[in-house]
């Protein structure tokens, strides 16, 4: 979800596909034709070499082919987003639906109370929003399939019984073979540790996340607020991507300590 980017505005192309410029250029040419004269074609033409170096600059037109982009872009990420739910259990889909449904009582507040610059930026913001709790969903899912079935206190019991078995064993080939199993539980534990503890952080990433929406709706009921686009911005820096957690995830099994027997 995170590579989509808004594609960039290419204006003279929007300004030459503009369907009022390219009805006018059929018109001339249909002119042209019936009245076997290129004079109506050149003119038009003229007038098209105009439109395109003039109009494609102007303000109000970039303003709105932008509109345009953003309109479209929002479009594509909403399809994307109901693909991705597809792929996440029943609870986490109902889970991210409740924060869709007060990210839109948001954006519908925004279109009420802000100039439009400020609601189309907040609108992206809180796409942004929308898609950073869909990342951090699934992580979870993944962190849950790796999180061991077998509680914590029954593989440390089983830690004891063989640092027990090591200390007690004389035979040097027997120890070794204890020893290698107290290692691989050793780095089980420790990955198991590790993972509940992603598994707090993440979670307090989605509450922060959820708990966002309610703080951002309250800032819009002040009359004189008008910056919601940096306000969503800021708790997004706050709260991070789930880049770092997944890394965080990927190095427990990379480089999960083994301590020695003793």
């Amino acid at each position: 979800m995170a590579s989509a980017q808004l594609p960039q505005a290419s204006y003279l192309k929007h300004a030459f596909k503009d369907q009022h410029n390219l009805v006018v250029l059929f018109g001339a040419a249909c002119f042209s034709l019936a009245f076997a004269s290129p004079l109506p074609l050149l003119v038009s033409a003229g007038g098209e070499l105009l439109w395109l170096l003039l109009g494609s600059r102007l303000p109000p037109f970039r303003a709105w082919v932008d509109r345009q982009l953003c309109i479209q872009y929002l479009a594509r990420a909403e399809t994307a987003i109901e693909g991705a739910l597809r792929e996440l259990s029943e609870r986490d889909a109902n889970r991210y639906r409740a924060l869709n449904r007060n990210a839109t009582h948001l954006v519908a507040i925004a279109h009420e109370r802000l100039p439009a610059a400020q609601r189309e930026l907040a609108q992206s913001g809180l796409l942004e929003l929308r898609r950073t709790f869909l990342d951090y969903l699934f992580l979870g899912q993944r962190v849950a399939a790796l999180v061991d079935a077998t509680p914590g206190a029954e593989l440390e019991r089983q830690s004891a019984q063989l640092q027990e078995a090591y200390r007690s064993e004389r035979e040097l080939t027997v120890r070794m073979t204890i020893r290698k199993a107290l290692s691989s539980l050793t780095r089980r534990i420790s990955q198991q540790n590790a993972l509940a503890s992603v598994s707090r952080n993440l979670d307090l990433r989605l509450e922060m996340l959820e708990q966002a929406l309610p703080y951002l709706k309250s800032r819009l009921a002040d009359p004189s607020f008008e910056l919601l686009a940096p306000e969503i911005d800021g708790a997004l820096a706050e709260i991070g991507a789930a880049e770092a957690l997944e890394l965080a995830v990927d190095e427990i099994f990379q480089h999960s300590p083994a301590s020695n027997a003793q």
